[in-house]
This record gives C-alpha cells, sequence and structure tokens, in this order.
C-alpha cells in the first residue's frame, strides 16, 4: 500500500486580506492535485523572524511524519538570501536562510541542510518579491509528489541561525525571563518553560516565589484561565508548557501596556 501524500503546512507574514495565501495553494494544487494543505498561521507579525520561529516551535510536532512545514517570512526576498530545504528524523522544512528555523536546528534533530537551486523547480519567471509562489510553494508540491530532497540542491553547513533568547539568572534567586509572543487574546507568552520554572523553584525549601511582569506581583500558578476573578491577572502554564500571562476576561497585553520583549522576573524565597 503506498504511503499517503504528506502533508503540507503553510506559516507566513502575508495575513489574509490579500491574495498571497490563496495563489501560493493554487499554485501547489496546480503542480499536485491531490496535496493536502494546512494553514498554521497567516498573522505572523510582518517581517517578525522571531515570532515566525516561536510559532513553528510550538507547532509542528502535532504533524504527521513526512509533514512539509513551509515557512514564508521573508524580509530580505529578493536579495542573495538562499532558499533552503531542512530534513529531520521526520520533517522537512522550506524557507529562507534567515535564521526562521533557529528552533528546528537547537533539537538536534536536524539530519542535512540543502540550499535549493534546481531552478527548474520553480514558477518561471521569478518574481524578485513573492518567493512564496514562485519558489517555496511549487518545491514543497514537487517534493510531495515524490521529488528526492538530493534534487533540489547541494548541502550546506554555513546556514543562518540565531540565539534562542531563553531565560537567565541574574541573581541566584532571580531567573529573567522575556515575553515572546502576544496571541489575540492578548495573552503574554514567555520563554519560561515549566522545567525552567520548576528547576528555578526547588531552590526555595519552602516553595515560595514573586513573579515580577510590568508593575505586578504575583504568587501562584493557576490551572485555568477562569481560576483568577473577572479581571484578575494570572500566571499559568499555557497549552505549549510556557509561563504565560492572562486576564480573566480581559486583555493582558493592553492592561499591563506590555510588548513582545518585556521582562518577567522569577524571584525565588
Amino acid at each position: 500500500m503506498p504511503e499517503p501524500i504528506p502533508l503540507i503546512t503553510l506559516l507566513t507574514d502575508f495575513g489574509l486580506q490579500d491574495h498571497y495565501v490563496g495563489v501560493m495553494k493554487g499554485v501547489i494544487y496546480q503542480i499536485n492535485p491531490q496535496a493536502r494543505i494546512v494553514d498554521i498561521c497567516h498573522n505572523v507579525r510582518p517581517q517578525d523572524i522571531l515570532q515566525a520561529a516561536f510559532l513553528l516551535r510550538v507547532s509542528y510536532g502535532y504533524f504527521p511524519k513526512r509533514t512539509l512545514h513551509v515557512v514564508v517570512v521573508d524580509p530580505e526576498v529578493g536579495t542573495s538570501r538562499r532558499p533552503i530545504l531542512v530534513s529531520t528524523e521526520s520533517y522537512y522544512f522550506i524557507a529562507p536562510d534567515n535564521g526562521v528555523l533557529s528552533y528546528i536546528y537547537q533539537t538536534g534533530s536536524v539530519g542535512e541542510v540543502r540550499e535549493i537551486t534546481a531552478s527548474h523547480y520553480f514558477l518561471h519567471p521569478v518574481s524578485q518579491t513573492f518567493h512564496g509562489r514562485d519558489v517555496f510553494a511549487p518545491v514543497a508540491a514537487w517534493l510531495s509528489r515524490g521529488v528526492a530532497p538530493s534534487s533540489l540542491g547541494d548541502l550546506i553547513t554555513d546556514y543562518k541561525k540565531f540565539t534562542i533568547p531563553v531565560p537567565t539568572l541574574v541573581k541566584e534567586d532571580i531567573l529573567l525571563g522575556r515575553i515572546l509572543y502576544i496571541d489575540r487574546f492578548g495573552n503574554l507568552v514567555s520563554n519560561i518553560t515549566r522545567k525552567n520554572f520548576t528547576e528555578h523553584l526547588n531552590k526555595s525549601p519552602g516553595k515560595r516565589f514573586v513573579i515580577r511582569i510590568g508593575d505586578r506581583n504575583l504568587t501562584r500558578i493557576c490551572n485555568s484561565y477562569t481560576e483568577g476573578s473577572e479581571g484578575e491577572l494570572i500566571a499559568i502554564f499555557g497549552s505549549s508548557d510556557f509561563l504565560e500571562f492572562s486576564i480573566n476576561k480581559g486583555n493582558a497585553a493592553k492592561t499591563l501596556g506590555l510588548q513582545i520583549g518585556a521582562e518577567v522576573l522569577c524571584k525565588v524565597a
């Protein structure tokens, strides 16, 4: 029995107001009418590579093996930046070589990285401004039809990656994290994982802590968004196991006046 056609996911900063996402899908279906496409997100903040990397980090592992993840957040489109194909033990990632796959490199499961140079798999002419349509979408479609990754280009080792912001100890009893993402509900998602927090909390014999975010102090972790009273700021470990901050029936980001990059301090006592 033949293997099912791999899924293709799309993660972009194109939004849904314009035609860009629809056209990418049209290109894929034109090459492979049996393709199966899933939208992860198209509302990444324009040109925000770090946000796209984070959304990919919390999404990609929930898909079947052999899924082709296409990420197009590409402020350097039309320049000499390279299109790349990254193969891991379970997935493929097609993206510009601008660091957007940095979380994937961090997993240690990357088998190979190739520069995509086989231009006969592109649409022609190739636009200087829409490689999502002319490069990334058709390459994903051809891969979903069984084209071998090795036919797309040579292996490279000098691919771009950036340092993922991780929590740091500023004092033995103070862990410093930062807000990495704000969802549509206004929840502030930090880079502090449950593991980070638990390891830090274990330094306190009484398991006591104070979390400082904005001008607020929190001394408990809730188990649900409704555990706080209406309008109350709470801390909770969200579905991706990152510490986040929410207001029951409110918007934490707007209420606290905070943006991505804001500090989160966890002090144990």
